[in-house]
């Protein structure tokens, strides 16, 4: 049929009839949420990241949020429903695994932001992910304006008449899978998953809405680095059956466009993620399996 064939991804046809339907029973992103909140054991990690950064300058350094972003494209590489996007009541599987965050010119509240996407084959170890991201981060703040900033800076120049036709027309032609190719790279919301990071900045993951706008089916929100108490049991509580210890956690939150996935697929997921945030060596090895991660 005439216009089922994006250029930013593939139609899923073999879907069960129900989960056809679902794109007509749930027309909107809006309707279609579910939220998640995974809290994350962060103490091995930490280790981890201290002995790799050990002795490197601190732009050499592996950080927290390059963690997120490899386990992220991780487990959008192995849990390919996650990838999936809803667009003219059809569904789609994106072409790439393509993560977009924010980034501040400057560390300070006046500083204007823009949003980087970084596109992964899904297997990269954390040094290549530093290397990619760092270098969008500097390029994002070298001043130099982006192309998706300037179409941003001349939508918002336009009477709110012909802003309103411009977002009406974006909507049309993506619903017909005639967007041009130009235009959704300089949205950023064209995207597999839009990450959050306000823990950098000490506060706790929102529960983010979902964009009408765009393919992004999922958003992920990274809070801040705190203690919590945890029950430990067997050899790990000593001579007690159980005992109490603090440890150092991040709550992760996760919207979902119900549309994509079923909930027991989306669940696991989250399970492959938290195995790998909570155990970063399993990012060594390009090819294990999710039985292996979740074993």
């Amino acid at each position: 049929m005439a216009f089922t064939r994006r250029n930013d991804g593939v139609r899923v046809s073999d879907l069960p009839a129900f989960k056809r339907l679902f794109p007509y029973v749930m027309r909107t992103r809006s309707e279609s949420i579910v939220f998640f909140n995974q809290k994350i054991d962060m103490t091995n990690a930490l280790a981890y990241l201290d002995s790799v950064n050990r002795g490197k300058a601190r732009e050499e350094r592996t950080t927290i949020f390059h963690l997120f972003l490899a386990a992220t494209a991780r487990t959008l590489l192995l849990r390919p429903e996650l990838n999936r996007f809803v667009v003219g009541r059809r569904i789609y599987r994106h072409n790439e695994i393509s993560i977009t965050f924010i980034v501040k010119k400057e560390l300070t509240e006046e500083a204007p932001e823009t949003e980087s996407r970084v596109v992964f084959g899904g297997r990269e170890d954390l040094p290549e992910v530093r290397a990619m991201v760092n270098g969008r981060v500097r390029a994002a703040r070298s001043g130099d304006k982006a192309a998706e900033d300037d179409l941003v800076n001349f939508v918002a120049s336009l009477p709110r008449p012909l802003i309103n036709l411009v977002a009406w027309l974006i909507r049309s032609l993506d619903y017909h899978n005639i967007l041009p190719s130009m235009l959704k790279s300089a949205i950023p919301l064209y995207t597999s998953v839009y990450l959050t990071n306000v823990g950098s900045i000490g506060l706790e993951a929102p529960y983010h809405h979902l964009f009408e706008i765009g393919s992004a089916s999922l958003f992920m929100g990274i809070g801040r680095l705190h203690k919590e108490a945890f029950v430990i049991e067997g050899e790990e509580a000593g001579d007690s059956p159980a005992a109490i210890v603090a440890r150092d956690c991040i709550n992760v939150t996760f919207t979902l466009d119900e549309r994509v996935t079923e909930g027991f697929y989306c669940a696991k997921s989250i399970l492959v993620f938290q195995k790998l945030m909570e155990n970063p060596r399993l990012l060594e090895a390009r090819e294990l399996s999710v039985d292996e991660i979740l074993a």
